[in-house]
């Protein structure tokens, strides 16, 4: 599972155990390698491990939406609208009339440029 390096507990001074351990995340958990202290039960996860799985959750997207803005919800005819910070515009260089896709994922509405 894990190379055969001796890890000691910091706080037991144990000889750790390698272990799958789950990394959470704000929308999930990842399986990683680590190891766990018999006794204490602290755990240790490498940091090229570590790497491995935060690259992974952030593609899958279990670090959730970074620094959300509040938005009041407005009307346009008969549906209901939100406007675009003009920030997310420039950033995307968004403009007037292009096309966007829209869809339900669990709780959340997602808009994205096509």
């Amino acid at each position: 599972m894990i190379d055969d390096k001796k890890i000691v507990c910091h706080v037991c001074n144990l000889d750790m155990v390698p272990e799958i351990l789950i990394v959470h995340f704000p929308k999930g958990g990842l399986p990683a390698r680590g190891y766990r202290c018999p006794k204490c039960r602290d755990e240790l996860v490498p940091l090229d491990e570590a790497q491995r799985v935060e690259a992974i959750a952030e593609k899958v997207g279990l670090f959730g939406a970074v620094n959300p803005l509040t938005k009041n919800i407005t009307q346009c005819g008969n549906s209901l609208a939100i406007y675009i910070p003009k920030d997310f515009e420039k950033q995307l260089n968004l403009k007037k009339g292009e096309k966007v896709q829209v869809w339900l994922q669990d709780d959340e509405i997602v808009v994205k440029p096509v």
